[in-house]
């Protein structure tokens, strides 16, 4: 008996059924650490963890065996790709106000995904100390930015900007942040479905011009060009603020995750909003969803509930940094007096979805990634900013036109 008992156990572990629940999801290091605390505070039940990497969307189409039950999805573009392979949220998990930033982007009718994380993805962070000793100030437009990349490269002896290039999205998340804020318009009307020649019309390389002419004014970014293609998102948020030789950097919140990592000092940590046009723009976003595959099991839809729960979080936003719940009923005390800040942002203006996470447009989520860094690397060779930037609206035509 006691061998059965232990062999019913082993396949409810191989076939994802049971009390056994696997989660599968994209986040590593820190973020994994940090979900795993969520799920231990919970207790009492058998989960696995399961790290996917970029290579997320693929759990949605893992076979029986060895399967997840349970997948953290980064961009809301897989969920109505896969409703076939995914089973209705438990009833009264879903908040009307989850609408206000879900609603265009997923399903409509019966929900399939429990939003979980939110990131404000418009913010530039920056080092106190460098503004305060040089009587430097926040840029409120784009114009203001520039002369205030000219300040610093004349008075500091550090560099304006850091930038992660070798992690595309971030690249993408920069150029999301100037076509969304200066030109709303266009911004959408890529995001709906368009003839691929709107990329070189001219407000989107307008947007391609204002990047390359900030990315490629000499001395703008830490290490150049050629050092920024091989900087990765945590690198580029410590040129800032451990090693001194950048004074801003344009990340999302969970750049908080790796400045605590570091113990950098709050005190020495200012955002502002990215520079908008001359009207009240919507900040970019992104976010995670959690969704459960077919077949399911009551263990996984009460690990939903319990995720679905205001105070699940609390865990990652008070140990690890760098999450806003999705959860709009989740207590901002637990949060930095920084992130507080960040979410009533997000609470109080209107929001759009990163480009990089509209799945099936683009060429692709990586096809605007990939173009960027062709751009930067261009920049890095010597290419004139307005010559690198005619080139990159032109790639994102042939780019989508392949795609079609």
């Amino acid at each position: 008996m006691a061998g059965l008992t232990a062999g019913c156990g082993e396949l409810a572990r191989t076939t994802g059924l049971g009390d056994f629940v696997r989660v599968a999801v994209s986040w590593s290091a820190a973020e994994l650490a940090a979900f795993q605390r969520v799920l231990d505070r919970r207790g009492g039940g058998d989960t696995e963890l399961i790290p996917f990497g970029d290579d997320i969307g693929t759990a949605l189409g893992a076979a029986t065996t060895g399967r997840p039950n349970i997948v953290a999805l980064p961009q809301p573009g897989y969920v109505a790709g896969n409703v076939d392979k995914l089973a209705p949220l438990p009833d009264q998990v879903w908040q009307d106000a989850y609408d206000r930033v879900w609603r265009a982007e997923l399903p409509s009718g019966q929900h399939y995904a429990l939003p979980f994380k939110l990131a404000h993805a418009s913010v530039v962070w920056y080092r106190r100390s460098v503004f305060e000793a040089h009587g430097l100030a926040p840029p409120g437009t784009w114009s203001d930015w520039l002369e205030l990349n000219e300040a610093i490269i004349d008075r500091t002896g550090v560099a304006p900007l850091a930038l992660g290039g070798a992690d595309g999205w971030m690249l993408a998340g920069f150029f999301a942040n100037v076509l969304l804020r200066h030109f709303t318009g266009s911004y959408d009307a890529l995001l709906a479905p368009h003839e691929a020649r709107l990329w070189t019309s001219g407000d989107v390389r307008a947007a391609f011009s204002m990047v390359a002419e900030m990315w490629g004014r000499a001395g703008a970014l830490s290490g150049g060009p050629d050092r920024a293609l091989t900087q990765q998102f945590p690198d580029a948020v410590l040129e800032v603020f451990h090693y001194d030789r950048a004074a801003m950097v344009a990340a999302p919140v969970f750049a908080e995750t790796v400045m605590r990592q570091f113990e950098v000092s709050q005190d020495d940590v200012g955002t502002f909003t990215f520079p908008a046009g001359p009207l009240d723009a919507p900040l970019v976003i992104s976010g995670d969803l959690l969704v459960m595959t077919m077949p399911t099991s009551p263990a996984a839809a009460d690990l939903i509930r319990y995720l679905s729960t205001a105070d699940a979080p609390v865990p990652w936003i008070r140990e690890i940094g760098g999450f806003i719940a999705a959860n709009p009923r989740t207590d901002p005390s637990y949060y930095s007096p920084t992130l507080r800040r960040l979410a009533t942002d997000l609470r109080d203006n209107d929001v759009r979805f990163g480009l990089s996470d509209q799945l099936g447009r683009l060429g692709g989520r990586e096809g605007l990634q990939r173009v960027l860094q062709d751009m930067l690397r261009a920049l890095a060779d010597g290419a004139a900013p307005a010559s690198a930037a005619c080139a990159a609206a032109h790639a994102m035509v042939d780019t989508e036109d392949r795609a079609r």
